[in-house]
């Protein structure tokens, strides 16, 4: 996966489009969260942002040091049944956390 280059310091919540094998996943019914390989001291909170389209947006970036991150989304049905995305396991997302 191509990383996500992130400015520290950086205050503007990050939108991203969940795919699942490539097309974009419908939350319907799920709740989204981080699963952090590499936690920041604070981490950054999730929501959604079109539930039935798949956007979520991520808000409290500013406080992550330079560094790289590893996550992956997770959605959880009212069931209490739980889904990643990446849905692999050996999948990440990257976040690249630079100075300007």
């Amino acid at each position: 996966m191509t990383p996500h280059i992130m400015v520290v310091g950086t205050s503007e919540p990050q939108d991203f489009q969940l795919l699942e094998d490539g097309v974009a996943k419908d939350g319907t019914g799920w709740d989204v969260d981080i699963e952090w390989r590499d936690s920041p001291d604070t981490p950054p909170t999730v929501a959604w942002l079109v539930q039935a389209s798949g956007t979520v947006r991520v808000t409290g970036t500013e406080s992550m040091a330079v560094g790289q991150y590893r996550f992956r989304f997770s959605l959880t049905d009212g069931g209490g049944d739980v889904g990643y995305v990446p849905n692999l396991d050996k999948e990440a997302n990257v976040w690249r956390v630079v100075r300007l």
